[in-house]
Formats: C-alpha cells, structure tokens, sequence
C-alpha cells in the first residue's frame, strides 16, 4: 500500500505541465549534497521535509564556507528535533546585495514506513530578483525495508517568479540502498515538470561507514560535478567537511560543520553507539 502511495505521487508530478516554464535554480554554497532518500541530521531541513518526521533526534550545527581563500564569509545554521526543522543561510554576494535565507519545515510519520513532510523556503534578503522570493517544498519517503529507501520531493509549487517569469515546479526522485554494514549506494533524478526524463539530471554516490563514528562520502553527476565529505562523531558532537568539485579539480566551495545531538552516537571516542 504505501508503494502504491508513492506511484500515486510520482504519477501527479509527473502528468503536471505548465507552459513555457523556467527551471529554477537556488543560489549555491555552504548547503551542500546528500541524498534525499537518505538524509538524516540537520541536513534534512534544507533537503528532505519527510526526513523530519523519521528521526526525532534533536540536532542543531552551524557550517562555515571556504570558497576563493575566504572563510565564513557565507555561513549557515540548520536545527531538527521532534519533526520540526529550521535553518538559516547567509550568502556573501561580492557583486551585489548578499542574501538571508530561512526554512521552515515539518514531517510526520502517515503509516508503517511512510513518511510526508512540508517546508517553506524565504529569502528575506538579495539581489533585486531575488528580494522576498519564497518557496514551497512538499516530499513523501517510504522506508519500511532497513535496507532500501525511496523519496519524491515536489519543491517550488508556487512557481515563484525570477527575473520576472515563473519558474517551474520541479521533482526530485531518491533511492538508497544499504549493502551490508559498511557501505550505503544512492542515486538520485532531478528534473522540472517541463521536462522528459532525457534532459534530466543524474547523481549517483556511496556513503562508506569505515568504522562507527567515521563516515565518508562522495558522490558525482551528469554534469561533470562531484562531493567528497567525511564526519566524525565525538559522542553527543560531531565534525564534518564537504567539499564541491568540477572534474579538473576546480573548487566550488567547502563547508566546515560543528554539530550537536541530544542522544549519545556511534563515536570514534568513549562509549560507542549502534549502527
């Protein structure tokens, strides 16, 4: 029932069409990649609204960006807990106004293993197109198998206006595989509702669990892009680094992240937690 829930949903996305529409592309840095099918911590409240109601573990981290020898010019704060998520990002802009972003999610538990969840995405502040855009996100994850998750995220439903002509809705379709205790396989399709699954665009990663407490990842896509990440976790704190490449090496932002959770886990020091 719940997988026919999620055919139902990606069935609706997919049969919208709205003419002559415009892909909509958020300002990048300090946000950096996981997949949505998988997601968990604070990093659910810029991906993945449904996450929110899977993991009831209050979290909180802030995360510094290097990008072109400059530290923490562009930062971010991101908290979860109890099915609410909150985040905020501050875009440094050198040619222009810099932009503040907030969001504001929630998710909930509709069944064994399934998972919705909304979020609102604002930007207070930016260049002229940007200043006072807003933002709808809507998503639906099915995890009733340990080792298999899938999701469908729908974000931008008010089709926000950029440069002024309206965006389109665009979807998001996650899967996650757990192949044993050490190794995590992802991939991930991204498309608009205008659209064919030709033009769009694909990611594929592994997240490696060398040992508990020590996790790698790294992921690349269609479009010549990759990740690479680690983080580390100290009991109830955790570090973490994730770095955006183009193939040749071209750097495209790092973000450094400190963290804190309400529950003790899996931790490379002390007491060690469960996978």
């Amino acid at each position: 029932m719940p997988i026919g829930l999620l055919a139902v949903f990606l069935i609706i996305l997919t049969a919208q069409s709205v003419p002559a529409a415009n892909r909509l592309e958020l300002p990048r840095g300090v946000h950096y990649h996981r997949f949505a099918a998988i997601v968990e911590g604070p990093e659910v409240s810029w991906i993945n609204p449904a996450a929110l109601g899977y993991s009831r573990t209050i979290a909180a981290q802030i995360t510094g960006e290097i990008y072109e020898s400059k530290f923490a010019k562009s930062w971010g704060f991101s908290t979860v807990g109890d099915g609410i998520g909150i985040s905020y990002r501050h875009l440094d802009n050198p040619n222009g106004d810099d932009y503040n972003e907030y969001i504001f999610g929630a998710g909930l538990r509709t069944g064994h293993g399934v998972y919705a969840g909304a979020s609102y995405r604002y930007f207070k502040d930016g260049p002229y197109s940007w200043d006072g855009t807003h933002f709808w996100k809507v998503a639906l994850m099915v995890r009733q198998n340990p080792r298999v998750s899938v999701c469908a995220v729908l974000s931008n439903l008010n089709r926000q206006k950029i440069d002024g002509s309206k965006t389109d809705i665009e979807q998001l379709y996650s899967l996650s595989y757990r192949a044993g205790r050490y190794i995590a396989l992802s991939t991930e399709v991204s498309l608009s509702t205008e659209m064919s699954m030709s033009g769009a665009d694909y990611i594929f990663g592994v997240d490696i669990y060398a040992i508990p407490g020590l996790q790698g990842y790294i992921n690349f896509d269609n479009n010549e892009n990759y990740e690479l990440g680690f983080r580390v976790n100290l009991m109830r704190y955790f570090l973490g680094a994730q770095s955006r490449l183009k193939t040749g090496g071209e750097h495209r932002g790092t973000s450094l992240s400190a963290g804190i959770v309400s529950t003790p886990q899996p931790s490379v020091i002390g007491r060690r937690g469960k996978y």
